[in-house]
């Protein structure tokens, strides 16, 4: 309990009670459950992030952490969610939320009392175990990770709120998505668009997500190793396309059922876009493989052309993401390792880090180019 108060006082601005608390629970523990060693803050230069020990096939974990945590929209989203909180609440209810924040913290060398240059994973891993999750299955990896980490910080944070997954409105109605004020950042919504080609009546439903999970186009036998794009895997991601057999309320036809047009389209734009790229792929004689293709990204994501409002109105204004981090995996799909490319502002200046558990170093721009991305993670700039 005194960890999460002591977290609590140092983020409300009690500096004097931090340290006071600060003292008390070193002299009581020595050092931190979470943390593999307390060193002076001096030890650790401050271009320096920490490393994540691997807890026995957590490389999925301690990835997908690196890369939430070079997300300044995110980690201060939780932190003022925390601090919102009493530590009561904050001690009960929210232990997920509370150990996500710590690490995040603590590998980004900002925790004003733990300074290491490794630490665990351990406390988080324990708190989403209480939440029923099964962390120490073989078919885990960082996009599950993901989906399991988001689904439990919505559950302690809107544990009174109920949230519509998908709502439904006419063409008519209005086109704007409500949501809790303390929804995460990467809660984004797809607008689905249903146009009867019988009749011509139009409907829209909103559907919520926290990452989109897009699949690679169809595998050419005849060339394996094929060139993409961001870009053009979203296109056809929300492609239009026709759906037969659809109950229509305003169709005139005898049996109500007609052919409708399908689109969809970025109805409600998150703060911060994960997509998930689905390397995985079954082969005729039933065996999972993991597709090659070679998918190029760029520091910056326009999604204009895919806004639901945009298009609309026909004005395809710019919308755009920068980029924070890539999840790649390597290896085959059965085994491998999955590391993390994230960026961090070091003495008010962007540079890269590579991260593979414990180790970590700096790296190019042109190295992170040159990887092989399974899960992209953006902040919105405009």
């Amino acid at each position: 309990m005194l960890k999460s108060v002591l977290k609590h006082y140092w983020f409300t601005g009690a500096a004097t009670v931090a340290v006071v608390a600060s003292a008390a629970y070193f002299v009581a523990v020595g050092e931190p459950d979470s943390g593999k060693t307390v060193k002076n803050p001096k030890s650790k230069p401050k271009n320096k992030l920490s490393g994540l020990i691997n807890e026995g096939n957590t490389c999925f974990i301690n990835a997908t952490l690196q890369a939430l945590a070079s997300c300044p929209i995110f980690f201060n989203w939780i932190d003022s969610v925390l601090t919102r909180k009493t530590s009561d609440i904050t001690e009960h209810y929210l232990r997920t939320t509370c150990s996500l924040n710590m690490t995040m913290a603590v590998i980004n060398n900002q925790h004003p009392t733990i300074d290491v240059h490794t630490f665990n994973s351990r406390q988080l891993i324990q708190s989403l175990e209480k939440h029923g999750w099964n962390l120490k299955s073989e078919e885990q990896d960082a996009h599950e990770f993901f989906n399991m980490l988001s689904t439990t910080i919505d559950e302690e944070i809107n544990k009174n709120n109920k949230i519509s997954k998908g709502i439904s409105i006419d063409e008519q109605a209005t086109t704007s998505v409500c949501q809790p004020n303390s929804s995460s950042p990467f809660r984004g919504y797809l607008a689905s668009q249903l146009c009867c080609l019988s009749c011509g009546h139009k409907s829209v439903r909103y559907d919520a997500f926290e990452c989109l999970s897009i699949p690679l186009p169809k595998l050419d036998v005849r060339n394996a190793f094929t060139m993409l794009n961001v870009e053009g895997l979203l296109k056809q991601f929300l492609a239009a396309e026709t759906v037969g057999e659809v109950q229509c309320d305003s169709c005139s036809l005898k049996n109500g059922k007609s052919v409708f047009l399908k689109q969809l389209s970025l109805g409600k734009l998150p703060q911060c876009l994960c997509l998930h790229i689905q390397r995985c792929d079954w082969t005729n004689a039933g065996q999972l493989t993991k597709r090659q293709d070679l998918v190029r990204f760029s520091e910056e994501l326009n999604v204009g052309n895919f806004v639901y409002t945009n298009r609309l109105s026909g004005n395809f204004k710019p919308v755009t993401y920068r980029l924070r981090a890539v999840v790649e995996h390597l290896g085959m799909a059965d085994s491998g390792h999955f590391v993390t490319f994230r960026r961090n502002i070091v003495d008010g200046r962007t540079r890269w880090f590579y991260t593979s558990d414990t180790f970590t170093r700096t790296a190019t721009f042109d190295e992170v180019l040159k990887s092989s991305p399974y899960m992209l993670f953006y902040e919105r700039c405009t």
